[in-house]
């Protein structure tokens, strides 16, 4: 969605927003933060009044969330049920899961602490609209704001199911699978069709929702990243090839396994010295032990500057099957300027050109090839990369998610409260609910 930087006069007044997040927007450290953060700058920037409440793990309790507060009226937290949803407790909930209408995702977030924490803020002050984070934060908000939730979709979850489901071969686990995915395409569109307007993050998945829900209102609210905030540099050494993601998401494991697998081998028949970078948090025990003796293979885990690991790179892949939404890492290469070789299912809901902005292949050997023929023409991977900034700077950048904001909101102008009270005394910057 292309924006210009001059926004011009804005018709709607400043609106109160409660923010319900699943995780804490910063440090914007993946594609899911990075969205959040993305478009809580956004909303500052729009002259709105931002409260956040999130879930948090027990390891970010006390880490520095100045940047937040900077543009968040209130910053509030609760303990993130995931602690409570791990190892025997996560199969034993899935097992008692099964008797219930509801998918897995809604019951593992459905949080007494969470519901709690809402309606004491509400109680506190008024709200116009509430953004609630996909719908697993759904069941948290009372009943009563449903016509003023702007529902914030990166993606739709029954849809990267039903791909997953097409790659799985365990007999039990398929079975298991489609019940849940019948469950969470139900509570998914049953979500969508109660809100006030569905926040998609691409043009492909408002024709998806139309699809399945005509009438739904929705705005297409792009995933976009700071471009300026990119600074290119060309240090690549001519053979390091780079994947970056977060590593405890099953579509980031099965696309590295599919590459170190099935692409990997083909890549050095053309480049012996080929070696590849795997940058990102959490990586699983068993890709580690199943790579463990390859050559060439690096699992860095969490990194601290994720632009130089960028910057570093020859080419950077993006060899995903299993997916949804729009790829915030094929944008930050394209902001660093890096040259990017994708599946058509990797680069989806991006306005990117084959070719000319990224290369799009699906096959390992063409993909190898790909891979090989940009590593070998270092001005073919330049032009190609300064072509994809130029794209993520015209359609990527924060104008397009001001203006998408601004859309989105225009028509929801300030009647009274959510639940009715006069405003209290202004909160601090840096409450906490528990």
């Amino acid at each position: 969605m292309p924006g210009s930087e001059d926004q011009g006069e804005r018709s709607s007044a400043p609106l109160r927003i409660l923010f319900a997040s699943l995780a804490l927007p910063f440090p914007p450290n993946n594609g899911h933060r990075l969205r959040n953060w993305g478009l809580l700058r956004a909303l500052a920037q729009e002259g709105h009044e931002v409260t956040l409440l999130s879930f948090a793990e027990a390891n970010e309790f006390a880490q520095d969330l100045t940047p937040l507060r900077k543009i968040c009226r209130g910053v509030n937290w609760v303990p993130s049920p995931s602690a409570q949803n791990k190892g025997w407790r996560m199969y034993w909930g899935r097992l008692c899961g099964l008797l219930s209408p509801l998918p897995y995702g809604a019951i593992k977030y459905h949080s007494a602490a969470m519901e709690s924490a809402v309606r004491e803020l509400m109680e506190r002050e008024r709200f116009d609209a509430v953004i609630c984070d996909d719908i697993y934060q759904f069941k948290n908000l009372p009943d009563s704001v449903h016509d003023r939730v702007l529902l914030n979709k990166d993606d739709f979850t029954f849809i990267v199911l039903r791909r997953l489901l097409a790659e799985t071969r365990n007999p039990l686990k398929w079975a298991y699978g489609w019940i849940e995915y019948w469950k969470l395409r139900r509570w998914e569109l049953d979500v969508c069709s109660k809100v006030g307007k569905v926040l998609v993050c691409s043009e492909l998945d408002g024709t998806i929702l139309r699809a399945e829900l005509p009438s739904a209102p929705m705005e297409v609210v792009p995933n976009v990243i700071d471009i300026e905030g990119y600074q290119p540099r060309d240090n690549d050494d001519g053979r390091t090839l780079l994947f970056f993601g977060a590593m405890d998401y099953h579509a980031n494991q099965d696309a590295v396994d599919f590459f170190i697998s099935r692409i990997l081998p083909e890549v050095r028949k053309g480049s012996p010295d080929a070696r590849l970078v795997v940058a990102g948090r959490n990586p699983s025990a068993s890709l580690l032990r199943r790579y463990a003796n390859e050559p060439g293979v690096e699992f860095t885990g969490t990194v601290a500057d994720m632009q130089a690991v960028i910057a570093q790179a020859t080419v950077c892949v993006v060899p995903l099957r299993i997916g949804g939404g729009t790829r915030l890492k094929i944008l930050e290469a394209a902001a660093m300027e890096r040259p990017v070789v994708s599946t058509r299912l990797g680069a989806e809901g991006l306005d990117f050109r084959d070719g000319e902005e990224i290369v799009l292949v699906d096959e390992p050997r063409e993909f190898a090839e790909a891979v090989v023929g940009l590593m070998k023409h270092s001005e073919r991977r330049r032009a190609l990369g300064r072509a994809a900034r130029n794209r993520a700077k015209k359609s990527y950048g924060f104008p397009a998610l001001r203006q998408a904001i601004h859309n989105a909101l225009s028509d929801r102008q300030v009647e009274a409260s959510l639940v009715g009270l006069a405003r209290p005394a202004e909160m601090g910057n840096h409450g906490t609910v528990a």
